[in-house]
């Protein structure tokens, strides 16, 4: 296997019909994505490209069509795909069951209509959680309806599990995410400066290494704040129920206030201060937040640290096919224990931790780094799935 910067690689672009939700609701506002249900994927490769093995990448909402591991994998040798779900241009609507069932019929159109022999399921940064949860179910389905009573029928769906998970740069779960990043302060959502000063994470005068007992007393406010959101969410739901309303629209103020960003004592790595978007108070309150605009069913399916199913530190424990864990030890999004909690959760024996020193979350001006990245992940891909013995 050859892997060089000049080898050339095609991209194939993929139009993936799917079953649409079947409830009435409108949660699309294009006309296109509603009357010709499709989702799109591109698998990159070498021109004549083996189809012993291929890699598939997706994320709930973001768009991976152009993701910066595609070109790596096929100039490596390895096809791979970026697919979207249905909420690529739609994630205040996002419902993780149904982009996991996405998911699979990504999996199955990579199996059954490119004819690949093995599929492998690469979960990047939030698709971490999305690649878990869909493992999971499609090993052991045990969900029947979304956190909303929404029917959810895993074990009808005939999810064809990949035959290898790997978690790259991955966080556990939305949720969790969130429950760390949610800005403790606020004391009331309709109102996003209406704060507690005592516990404002950027208030002039704060420094690492942050109290112990502050952060605890920060923690604490942060989980409270998560479930006053989830009660005001569930008292929404019952109101749709009794109106016949189709869903609630809302937005979650500063939400990028975790104390890692400011204090590198706080779960240790390569990290520098600072959050992945840059400056993290001048993210707090910025329109691309984390969460800020949600609906109540997406709410409770995707950011309820206590409702959604898509959470990798319990669906990990019904995943046992070959699995490895890469982190990024100079993340700033996907910290170094999310890594090594994830892989103690996994139930596969055959499972690895790789912690790769320095990268950044989107490798941005490492180069080396994507090189030293897609090498280990195709060589553990030929060692695991395809079984080859190094020459």
């Amino acid at each position: 296997m050859t892997s060089t910067s000049s080898t050339p690689t095609h991209d194939h672009f993929q139009r993936i019909p799917y079953e649409p939700a079947t409830d009435g609701r409108v949660e699309m506002h294009s006309g296109l994505s509603r009357h010709y249900p499709t989702l799109h994927g591109n698998l990159v490769a070498q021109p004549g490209f083996s189809k012993d093995v291929g890699v598939v990448m997706c994320h709930p909402a973001s768009n991976f069509l152009s993701h910066f591991l595609l070109r790596a994998f096929a100039q490596a040798g390895v096809p791979a795909m970026g697919l979207n779900t249905r909420y690529s241009s739609n994630e205040p609507a996002l419902v993780m069951e149904r982009a996991a069932f996405d998911l699979g019929t990504g999996v199955r159109w990579m199996a059954d209509e490119l004819g690949f022999e093995k599929v492998v399921l690469l979960g990047f940064s939030g698709g971490g959680s999305l690649a878990s949860f869909y493992q999971s179910q499609a090993q052991n389905p045990t969900v029947t309806t979304t956190p909303a009573g929404d029917p959810a029928p895993f074990a009808e769906a005939d999810l064809r599990p990949a035959d290898a998970l790997m978690l790259v740069g991955a966080h556990p779960g939305r949720a969790r995410v969130l429950r760390h990043w949610i800005d403790g302060a606020v004391t009331d959502e309709s109102d996003p400066y209406a704060t507690d000063a005592e516990l404002d994470l950027y208030a002039p005068g704060r420094r690492a290494p942050l109290d112990p007992g502050w952060v605890q007393h920060y923690r604490d406010a942060q989980l409270a704040r998560m479930r006053r959101i989830d009660a005001w969410a569930l008292a929404q739901l019952a109101d749709l129920e009794r109106t016949g309303a189709s869903d609630r629209g809302f937005v979650v103020h500063r939400t990028v206030a975790d104390p890692r960003f400011v204090d590198l004592s706080l779960d240790p790595s390569d990290r520098e201060i600072g959050s992945m978007y840059g400056d993290p108070q001048a993210a707090n309150t910025a329109a691309g937040g984390l969460a800020r605009f949600v609906t109540v069913r997406s709410w409770l399916s995707t950011w309820s640290v206590d409702h959604t199913h898509a959470d990798a530190l319990t669906d990990l424990h019904h995943v046992t096919t070959p699995s490895m864990v890469m982190s990024l030890l100079g993340d700033q999004a996907a910290f170094a224990e999310d890594s090594r909690l994830m892989y103690d959760a996994l139930a596969a024996t055959d499972k690895e931790l790789v912690e790769m020193r320095h990268l950044n979350h989107y490798l941005v001006d490492q180069p080396d780094g994507l090189t030293d990245v897609v090498g280990r992940l195709v060589a553990w891909i030929r060692r695991t799935v395809l079984e080859e013995v190094p020459a």
